[in-house]
């Protein structure tokens, strides 16, 4: 039998041990673009369809608010804390206070 015959008996190839890809700038721009997005129509979706179970014209608008205010919140939540690239000092000690800049002889 042909198929009982095969050389890697059905298991997977490993995948090499490289690091993720980091997303640029674009990446994440339509990320936060898409959320945003997304938000608003998902739950101003939901406003409307409130609305015409209700027969009013209240909720989708609410909805619409609703789901902008959600989707900034996710945004915040996911791109607001932005690690420093790596070898770059900070000019902030750990007290959150600026630090003196030390000439040479380590006086102002």
């Amino acid at each position: 039998m042909a198929e009982n015959t095969s050389r890697d008996n059905g298991s997977a190839r490993s995948r090499p041990a490289s690091p993720a890809r980091q997303p640029s700038g674009a990446d994440i721009g339509w990320s936060v673009t898409g959320t945003l997005i997304s938000g608003m129509a998902v739950w101003g979706g939901v406003g409307w369809l409130i609305d015409r179970w209700l027969d009013l014209r209240l909720f989708a608008p609410i909805g619409i608010v609703l789901g902008m205010a959600v989707a900034i919140y996710v945004v915040v939540v996911k791109y607001g804390a932005v690690d420093p690239p790596p070898g770059s000092r900070s000019s902030h000690t750990t007290g959150g206070r600026a630090s003196r800049s030390v000439t040479q002889k380590g006086q102002r």
